[in-house]
């Protein structure tokens, strides 16, 4: 019944993007399928192979010149992994959101990457899968939200405001601000998240504010090199990225107070590009919790083939 249901929901999300396909243009519409073989090894006789979709999508966006140096644009993405046996046989909201732009900067609401992730955690979000493990918070997609950004030159800046119906009646729940500069190929950011309400959120579970800052763009000949730094009350993240040509490593380390853990997360990756529209990527990766019982430690070996379709 499941299965049944995603199909209808795909075949609707088709019929409602193929008018999108006519009026702006076939690269409006867009599709990946992605899937591979992975294996994770969480100890206790825990060791498990599957061929399994990772991120699949589907989607549709579009942009309108609305005259006078200003444009509409909006965009509606679906994940599409169908992994009955992982209980992801349903189709989920990615990405969607509509704004304006213009010589003001731009306004952007709904779901999507706001301005926390922009600024604090994308610019070292690179691995394909295992990245935010052992960060303070890995904020990604969120929803409920009204976001302003702009800038000048090599600054940039943003702000965001979340809203969202609950007990507490407040009207804006959680603001980001952030900001970044350039110099040259680095670029240096950082942003802020704080909460109105007693809301639990970061490694700290509580109301405190999250600050994350982050080096990206340092390079030496083939190397290229980023890190960040995020910090919650007494607990703090550092992180690490290092691209040699198609190769990275990704390295995360985790300081929580209240348990007194060091998570340590570490990601080796690889990217093969094998032509237009296919590409193979592989990725090692091996979390320590520091529980002291190797059977909440995880590792994680995968290699995904994807095709962009559309």
């Amino acid at each position: 019944m499941k299965f049944k249901t995603s199909a209808i929901a795909l075949a609707v999300a088709g019929t409602v993007a193929a008018p999108v396909a006519v009026q702006a243009g076939a690269d409006e519409i867009y599709a990946s399928a992605r899937v591979g073989i992975w294996n994770v090894d969480q100890g206790a006789d825990n060791d498990q192979w599957d061929v399994r979709s990772f991120s699949s999508r589907f989607g549709a966006k579009g942009e309108t010149d609305l005259g006078n140096g200003m444009s509409g644009f909006g965009r509606y993405e679906w994940d599409v992994d169908f992994n009955n046996d992982l209980g992801e046989d349903d189709i989920s909201v990615r990405h969607r959101y509509v704004g304006l732009k213009g010589g003001f900067g731009s306004i952007t609401l709904g779901q999507t990457y706001h301005t926390f992730y922009n600024f604090a955690v994308g610019p070292t979000d690179i691995p394909w899968w295992h990245s935010g493990y052992a960060m303070v918070n890995y904020r990604s997609r969120t929803d409920n939200a009204v976001t302003y950004a702009g800038g000048t030159g090599a600054f940039n800046f943003g702000a965001s405001m979340y809203m969202t119906p609950d007990a507490e009646e407040e009207d804006i729940d959680q603001i980001e601000v952030g900001a970044s500069f350039g110099i040259g190929d680095i670029t240096i950011g950082g942003a802020i998240q704080t909460t109105a309400s007693d809301t639990a959120q970061g490694s700290a579970g509580n109301d405190e504010d999250i600050l994350g800052l982050v080096v990206s763009g340092i390079n030496f000949g083939p190397v290229s090199m980023g890190f960040g730094y995020q910090q919650q009350d007494d607990d703090d993240s550092f992180l690490v990225h290092l691209d040699v040509n198609s190769f990275y490593y990704h390295g995360e380390f985790l300081s929580v107070d209240a348990t007194d853990q060091d998570r340590v997360s570490h990601t080796f990756g690889y990217t093969l590009g094998l032509g237009r529209k296919t590409t193979m990527y592989f990725e090692l990766n091996d979390i320590d919790n520091d529980t002291g019982n190797s059977d909440d430690d995880r590792t994680a070996i995968m290699a995904v083939l994807k095709y962009d379709i559309i």
